[in-house]
């Protein structure tokens, strides 16, 4: 009887510890207001690797190349941004037509200074996510995207 008492507390502590896309979505809209909000992203990033996706890797890419811009020391900076950007680039090698990791990458791109050198996908980035938005099924992430496009310079130049 102890066990199985014991089984469920265990159970529900691992089921309350998931991190879910959804919140994940929610903070990357807003992670580069501040140190503050990007720091979080990064630990909500960071524990969502538990997960086990390529999505949560894109993810916390991302927030290793956020980190970067908040970061004061040169080498520092550029050693999150190239770890980022080695795990944004592996997600996609994982899942190349993954409409959201794209909308990730070309999010990073077209920020990161053009002395890093990583802006090389953002037409291809781009012309995927135009091609592919049509036929995203899950109405929170076409959401998601469509507000994003209609967001970014990237679909205006």
């Amino acid at each position: 009887m102890k066990l199985s008492a014991i089984l469920v507390i265990v159970l529900l502590s691992i089921t309350n510890n998931t991190i879910h896309i959804k919140d994940i979505r929610e903070s990357y809209k807003t992670c580069n207001d501040s140190r503050e909000k990007a720091l979080q992203f990064f630990k909500l990033t960071h524990n969502s690797l538990q997960n086990k996706g390529a999505i949560y890797k894109g993810y916390h890419g991302a927030a290793l190349a956020l980190k970067a811009s908040f970061s004061w020391n040169p080498y520092k900076k550029l050693s999150f941004f190239n770890k980022g950007r080695k795990m944004i680039d592996s997600a996609i090698l994982s899942e190349p037509d993954n409409i959201e990791l794209r909308m990730i990458r070309i999010s990073i791109q077209s920020n990161a200074p053009k002395i890093v050198g990583y802006y090389k996908n953002i037409d291809e980035d781009r012309n995927l996510i135009l091609s592919k938005i049509d036929t995203v099924n899950d109405k929170e992430l076409k959401q998601y995207i469509d507000n994003f496009i209609a967001y970014s310079d990237v679909f205006y130049k």
